[in-house]
């Protein structure tokens, strides 16, 4: 699975603009794409997002801007393919993509491949993809998803109105997300200090800031209490910052750590129907057990929206749970991590600890 992000993906967003109507986000786009001096946009949908504002977004840009529209249908390395040879054909000299993670990360991909510019407009804030440089595929031989290094958009669009109308877990599974950044920037602490990782002070900086933000208004969130534009947006802030804490480090570490390693073993054994946040919220519960600082905090707040925190929530066996964390350490054999350093040394303890975590 390929992480590393290349170094050309060291570029930063230039703007993010919030937006709370569908002819904000037609505006906002018109500017955008003046700025980039971009004038015949390949616009990629979702389907729930070309239903939701991509009908409206199409009518309002058509008198100002040449677009080229696209369903994006799956999340593959195929369909990347697809949307390349539409920008080669269509000489598109920019990529933008309205929808969820699926459909920002094919678009992404195939912008970074095509080299032109990629401008995010995400309906869901699930996780920190809407602004980081990889891309989340899955493989033209197998349903197993792997990571790609590209480059971050260059602007985010967002329509506070439609995320907060999607479906309530699927910001449920952003401030999930996000607030792992905790553990993530423990283990990275602890690989740095007994395996000599490099590490990088502004990009941990900006990784807990982004976490912060969230876990800092923990005491604000009910399970039944409904998410407004404000949580949003904050929401929304925080996965940015994220994303260029990763894009600052070269590569996932500020906002990947031993519960993401926990996700992505489900992942590879395709066990349950959880998504990628409400993975690493149930992976985060076992990983906290490995670290004292701030999990408390973390694990509050996951509790308080009502996140899932044993894998029986997410459609997972006892014993396929088990069978996942017993080869977490092979999803990412060439990171340094607390969790896989003691699945090494004593694989029965952290199956003990994951009992302890999920089942009692």
């Amino acid at each position: 699975m390929t992480r590393r992000v290349p170094a050309r993906a060291a570029e930063i967003p230039s703007s993010i603009v919030f937006t709370r109507r569908d002819r904000e986000v037609a505006q906002a786009l018109v500017d955008v794409l003046e700025d980039l001096d971009a004038s015949r946009p390949l616009l990629v949908f979702g389907q729930r997002s070309r239903a939701l504002i991509g009908s409206s977004l199409l009518i309002d840009l058509g008198p100002r801007v040449t677009c080229l529209p696209l369903d994006v249908e799956t999340g593959s390395v195929d369909e990347v393919e697809r949307l390349r040879a539409a920008v080669a054909e269509h000489g598109a000299d920019c990529v933008v993509a309205v929808g969820g993670g699926r459909t920002i990360d094919v678009g992404k991909y195939a912008a970074f491949l095509e080299d032109v510019p990629f401008v995010a407009v995400p309906t869901q804030a699930s996780h920190d993809g809407i602004c980081s440089p990889v891309a989340v595929l899955r493989g033209p031989a197998d349903a197993r998803a792997s990571s790609y290094g590209a480059r971050p958009p260059i602007a985010l669009v967002v329509p506070l109105h439609a995320i907060v109308k999607a479906p309530r877990r699927t910001i449920i599974s952003g401030i999930a997300d996000l607030a792992s950044n905790v553990l993530a920037l423990r283990d990275w602490e602890w690989a740095r200090q007994f395996h000599g990782d490099t590490y990088d002070d502004y990009a941990a900086l900006l990784a807990r800031s982004a976490a912060e933000l969230m876990v800092g208004r923990r005491g604000l969130y009910r399970p039944d209490r409904p998410f407004d534009d404000e949580d949003v947006e904050v929401l929304v802030h925080g996965l940015a910052l994220s994303g260029l804490a990763m894009t600052l480090a070269g590569s996932s570490r500020p906002c990947s750590g031993p519960e993401h390693l926990i996700s992505h073993a489900f992942d590879w054994l395709s066990l349950g129907d959880g998504s990628h946040g409400e993975q690493v919220a149930v992976g985060a519960v076992l990983a906290a057990r490995f670290f004292d600082d701030d999990s408390e905090r973390m694990l509050e707040l996951l509790r308080n929206i009502g996140a899932p925190t044993s894998p029986e929530q997410l459609g997972i066996s006892h014993d396929d749970s088990m069978r996942a964390v017993r080869m977490a350490h092979l999803v990412r054999p060439d990171r340094h991590s607390r969790i896989s350093a003691a699945l090494a040394a004593d694989p029965d303890f952290v199956v003990e600890q994951a009992e302890v975590a999920w089942y009692r």
